[in-house]
């Protein structure tokens, strides 16, 4: 029987890509599409991974936002104006 999990809904709503979570936990997309369908048995070692990638992700969100932040508030006032070269 075919259902929606709350990864699913979590997932969709915040707009992480299976891709994504893939990576973070090293699974299949199609298996954890599969495990968000309810077609693939929840174990608790598979809901435990699951939950570590999500972390991982929202960790990794919050350093992108982070530095985001960062970057933009020298700029405030300026976003139009012509970029300057980054050096690092």
């Amino acid at each position: 029987m075919e259902h929606e999990t709350n990864l699913r809904a979590l997932r969709h709503r915040h707009g992480v890509q299976l891709t994504e979570l893939a990576n973070a936990c090293g699974l299949s997309n199609q298996y954890i599409s599969r495990a968000e369908l309810g077609l693939i048995p929840a174990t608790p070692r598979l809901e435990k991974q699951l939950l570590a990638a999500v972390e991982v992700v929202i960790a990794h969100r919050a350093r992108t936002a982070q530095a985001l932040e960062r970057e933009l508030a020298p700029l405030r006032g300026r976003l139009l104006e012509r970029a300057v070269e980054r050096r690092e």
